[in-house]
């Protein structure tokens, strides 16, 4: 009677775990928070402010620790004053903890560069942080959804865990 009883539970052990899912790829935990943060950028409109700011986005992104500094660069300049910008922003912090977790075990020395264009943003806002707020802001809010949709498009040649 024990060694049945044994042999049922060494069984369903067995079975049990021979027919879990299998774990998740890491990349495959950021799609949905990609999807959901282009949704919510994609419902401001795409502005070009020529005359105020230069858009020059980046061509490719030089991996996750350089996505996160962008993204929080562009995060720390969308103002909170605009309409519908909390969860923005909210989702970009998502984001890029989300990312900070894979690149735990990816990049040990990182160094991330800023984009051009953030850097031309950060300037301006510096030189008078009242004068272009919305300008910058929106600027802002393109320069991420430009990185989010490289991201999306480029996330599996990105090297991970």
């Amino acid at each position: 009677m024990d060694s049945t009883l044994v042999a049922l539970f060494f069984l369903l052990h067995v079975l049990s775990v021979g027919t879990g899912n299998p774990l998740p790829d890491a990349k495959s935990t950021i799609e949905p928070l990609i999807k959901t943060l282009l949704v919510r950028l994609n419902a401001f409109p795409y502005v070009v402010i020529l005359q105020v700011i230069p858009v020059n986005p980046p061509q490719e992104l030089e991996g996750f620790s350089s996505i996160v500094v962008a993204l929080d660069g562009y995060n720390n300049l969308i103002s909170e004053n605009l309409l519908n910008v909390a969860q923005v922003k909210t989702e970009i912090s998502r984001l890029t903890n989300a990312i900070t977790e894979l690149m735990d075990c990816t990049e040990k020395n990182p160094k991330p560069t800023l984009p051009v264009h953030l850097q031309q943003l950060q300037n301006e806002w510096e030189q008078d942080p009242e004068r272009y707020v919305e300008a910058i802001s929106m600027a802002a809010i393109n320069g991420a959804r430009e990185i989010v949709e490289m991201l999306q498009n480029q996330i599996y040649g990105i090297p991970s865990c």
